[in-house]
Formats: structure tokens, C-alpha cells, sequence
């Protein structure tokens, strides 16, 4: 089995736990394989993460309802708002309330733009 199949296989939206085993199975001779082929500094944490999130398959059920990575996003972006040192917490709030009325308003004009007086 190809990488790109292993993470198609882990991230469906239904999983079959009787596909659990022969998962489990096709990752590890994909890594056994891969081993053979690329150098070992490609074989980090990360790669091996890959092995535990398959092992947590039946576990924790489907990975979709425990992807991270919009709430990483999110808080990226939460970050880039702090503009005064002292108070971040604060800073944070005022940015995402300009923002998010600023937002409103400009929804609020592109539904009236097309009324004329």
C-alpha cells in the first residue's frame, strides 16, 4: 500500500472496524518498505505518529472529528492580532470585534448596495 493510500484509509469519514487489522498491517509494510528506499532522516516523530494514530483507530474512532489543524489555524491567526505586549488577551478580543463587525458591515452594505433611493 502507498503512503498517500495509508493516510486516505486513516482519515475517512466512516470506519469499518473490521478493516482495523489489515490497516494496521498495511502501514507497517509501508514504513518496513519506505525504509529501504529513503534516508533514515525521513523517518522522524512525525512519520511515526502515523503508526500511533492507526493503533488509536479503534479507539478514538474516525480522525476527522479530531483534526486539529482549523483550531491551530484559528489560533495562528488569534496570534497575529497582538499588538500591545502588555494586555494580549485584551488586544486579541478588540482585533477579532473590529474584524468580525467590520465583517457584518461590509455584508450588511453588498445586501443593500443593489436598492436604490
Amino acid at each position: 500500500m502507498w503512503l498517500n493510500r495509508v493516510f486516505l484509509s486513516i482519515y475517512v469519514k466512516v470506519w469499518d472496524p473490521r478493516d482495523f487489522q489489515a490497516l494496521r498491517d498495511d502501514v507497517a509494510t509501508t514504513f518496513s518498505l519506505l525504509e529501504w528506499e529513503l534516508h533514515v532522516a525521513f523517518f522522524d516523530i512525525m512519520t511515526h505518529l502515523t503508526l500511533h494514530v492507526v493503533e488509536k483507530l479503534d479507539v478514538y474512532g474516525p480522525i476527522h472529528a479530531k483534526w486539529m489543524y482549523p483550531i491551530e489555524r484559528a489560533l495562528k491567526m488569534f496570534k497575529t492580532y497582538v499588538k500591545n505586549r502588555v494586555c494580549p488577551k485584551a488586544s486579541m478580543v478588540e482585533r477579532y470585534l473590529y474584524d468580525k463587525t467590520i465583517g457584518f458591515v461590509i455584508l450588511y452594505m453588498q445586501d443593500f448596495s443593489h436598492v436604490r433611493h
